[in-house]
């Protein structure tokens, strides 16, 4: 009979996110790696005040669930939003934005996205 995982948080590896997709110091933890059928992965990921993302877009939908400090968010061509703690953010596929901690606040959010493979999970 299956039975759920549980994975202590002291087992996951927090690592340094590539300075190739973002700017300033971000961290991430990866909660849930796709397992088939499903290609849903899970990433906690911690900005440093004033750190973000780059400009970037996914071939599925983002969902962004804040989980500590200010975040903000921007898509292109558009004013940058605010997010809290507890807002949940979803970014259509194809969307160009970003987003990351505001000057000043650090900011953590729970990227969940599909995936057929490597991707930009922040």
């Amino acid at each position: 009979m299956a039975d759920v995982t549980i994975r202590p948080a002291g087992s996951r590896a927090t690592k340094t996110a590539s300075s190739d997709s973002f700017t300033g110091t971000v961290l991430q933890d990866s909660m849930a790696a796709p397992q088939a059928p499903s290609r849903t992965s899970a990433t906690l990921v911690t900005f440093t005040p004033g750190a973000r993302t780059n400009w970037h877009t996914h071939k599925t939908r983002q969902v962004l669930v804040a989980t500590q400090g200010t975040g903000m968010g921007q898509v292109k061509d558009k004013p940058p939003r605010i997010l809290h703690a507890g807002d949940v953010a979803e970014v259509p596929p194809g969307l160009v934005h970003w987003h990351g901690a505001v000057a000043g606040h650090l900011s953590a959010h729970i990227s969940f996205v599909e995936t057929n493979g490597p991707d930009n999970t922040s």
